[in-house]
């Protein structure tokens, strides 16, 4: 509407001082009304289609991200993003951010996601913000969240004002509930669920569109009583307190992929045994159907031990394979995800909960010498572990 405007503004201008020098000057813009939206050219949208419910740590989490791209031709400077939970109309999650808070949420496409970044956008550029929501289960659960960001644009049309994008629902269901793929215990959930952890901004491009398999992923690490991953030569595998550990099937299910016959990589040496492709991601791995929406993954097994083949039907608790070290990995762990497609890049991760399981509160001490102290154990039921938490099983 306002480029229409302008158009018919400039005829008439052109129109009406035809034959004077006038005629040959670049008409001057009207001033934009103060936070006139139509000269906040930001397209902003959250992703995936719908948010998912996470209980971990006493605690309702939700994930999900918004994709803010500067469609003008000035730079522009998001200094405020809010996130409200509603039930009809009644606020039931709020939350703010804004600074370094908001910088440590945002990483423009192609930028550093392992740092704060600056969440300032040039002309055409795009970048996302990555919204992790906690509530009190107490509180209930909203029906939808309605984001807001609040923009500053530099230029010629200088202004602030706020961009209320469309509200996202929120799948009422509860994470479906699975039995634990490990045994044991010093089980540390590295780069389990939160904002900060690597899986939650792995996003990876497939046919077009964005997605975050690993949006609720862990990697399990076992520590020993010193607290280290490993005794002995940390460039061996067998040196690992997770190598070798059998991997259990998750829940009754069907087997739906199955890759072996990567080599294992040589721990911590900065060097993988196989170039990285979309086939090799997750190094040997299994993928198994839990139901019609949900798949269990499991990554980086050690070839040669896997025991099941595509179209085996499995029960919770048998042997699928032993853990490794293969694939996109630096030393053994057992990547674990559950997402809605059988694939590890091209699907949206899925929170889950395990049935049950210890939680370990703990400390690391380094001095005099290295020492893992468990302080407390508090038994879980129905929680998925969070970033560094260390369970039992």
């Amino acid at each position: 509407m306002r480029q229409f405007r302008r158009l018919i503004l400039v005829a008439m201008t052109s129109l009406a001082f035809a034959g004077s020098s006038l005629a040959a000057q670049k008409p001057v813009p009207p001033p934009a009304p103060e936070n006139d939206p139509l000269y906040m050219r930001v397209v902003a949208m959250p992703y995936p289609p719908e948010a998912q419910i996470l209980d971990g740590n006493g605690h309702r989490h939700s994930a999900f991200e918004l994709y803010v791209t500067n469609w003008g031709s000035t730079p522009l400077k998001i200094t405020k993003l809010d996130v409200n939970g509603k039930d009809d109309q009644t606020v039931l999650v709020s939350q703010s951010a804004s600074g370094k808070q908001l910088a440590a949420m945002f990483v423009p496409i192609g930028g550093d996601g392992t740092k704060p970044n600056d969440p300032s956008l040039k002309p055409g550029q795009t970048g996302v913000f990555f919204i992790f929501v906690d509530w009190i289960p107490d509180q209930g659960d909203p029906d939808n969240f309605q984001t807001s960001i609040t923009i500053d644009q530099h230029g010629e049309r200088s202004g602030s004002g706020t961009i209320h994008t469309a509200a996202l629902d929120l799948n009422q269901d509860d994470p479906i509930v699975i039995h634990s793929p490990l045994r044991g215990k010093n089980w540390l959930a590295a780069n389990g669920p939160s904002n900060t952890s690597p899986h939650r901004r792995a996003m990876l491009p497939v046919n077009g569109l964005p997605h975050i398999g690993q949006r609720y992923a862990i990697d399990w690490i076992q520590l020993g009583d010193d607290g280290k991953t490993f005794t002995g030569d940390e460039h061996d595998n067998k040196s690992y307190h997770a190598w070798d550990q059998e991997i259990h099937a998750a829940a009754d299910g069907k087997i739906v992929e199955v890759k072996d016959g990567i080599p294992e990589n040589v721990p911590n040496s900065g060097k993988l045994a196989v170039q990285m492709t979309y086939d090799t991601l997750a190094g040997n791995h299994i993928i198994e159907q839990l139901n019609e929406d949900h798949y269990a993954a499991y990554a980086h097994l050690r070839p040669g031990t896997i025991k099941v083949k595509v179209g085996d039907t499995v029960h919770a608790g048998d042997v699928l394979a032993h853990l490794g070290n293969t694939g996109n990995s630096s030393e053994p762990h057992l990547h674990f995800q559950v997402c809605d497609a059988p694939s590890f890049p091209a699907s949206e991760g899925l929170p889950f909960a395990i049935d049950q399981y210890t939680y370990d509160d703990y400390k690391l001490d380094k001095a005099p010498k290295p020492l893992l102290t468990i302080k407390s154990s508090h038994p879980m039921t129905k929680q998925e572990p969070m970033e560094d938490e260390l369970d039992s099983f």
